[in-house]
């Protein structure tokens, strides 16, 4: 069975990217990447878009926190010490019309590669700590250019694989992905 699949990415624009969502909101419909919880297709439970052709949608996003950061006049971030970032993915805008596993592998892999990006840019974010970086800037275009590479890559993904639809290359990819957090498995989120 071929797989018509989109990826729905979330991207914050500027300061509202630096703020996390309420802890009770939180719980009920975003799930934080996890290596112990895969995600499964009871936790997609949007409503299907009728004006996507798709068998399902994974909606994620790299959220920037906490959620109380300062930036002064001079664009420093007063608390940069504790900025880095969570990949997250929203139950409520991720759906499904299949129940089909290897189309749940497929959506999974796009959810480990949000976490593969976010682990790349809490280094980046880590070396920039290192040299006392305190520039918005500076955090917010790392962050940016880090998102866009993460969404070149899922299209990647979605074109070597047929957007799942070859198993085989799909397998393949779900190793070289895993390798590849193995790599940076330094910056996992320790929340």
């Amino acid at each position: 069975m071929k797989y018509a699949l989109v990826a729905y990415f979330f991207v914050s624009m500027a300061l509202s990217a630096f703020s996390q969502v309420n802890k009770e909101s939180k719980n009920d419909t975003i799930i934080a990447w996890s290596a112990s919880k895969a995600i499964e297709w009871g936790d997609f439970q949007g409503k299907l878009n009728p004006d996507i052709f798709a068998y399902a949608l994974t909606s994620y996003k790299i959220d920037i926190i906490p959620d109380n950061v300062m930036v002064d006049s001079n664009d420093n971030i007063r608390n940069y010490q504790d900025l880095t970032v969570i990949a997250n993915f929203y139950k409520k805008q991720s759906w499904s019309i299949s129940d089909d596993q290897g189309l749940l592998d497929h959506e999974r892999l796009h959810f480990d590669i949000a976490e593969l990006f976010a682990r790349k840019i809490r280094k980046r974010f880590s070396e920039l700590k290192a040299v006392e970086e305190k520039r918005f800037t500076v955090y917010w275009n790392e962050y940016s250019t880090l998102w866009k590479a993460c969404r070149a890559f899922q299209k990647q993904y979605d074109l070597e694989t047929n957007h799942g639809a070859k198993k085989n290359e799909n397998d393949q990819w779900i190793l070289k992905v895993k390798a590849l957090l193995e790599s940076i498995d330094a910056f996992t989120y320790k929340g």
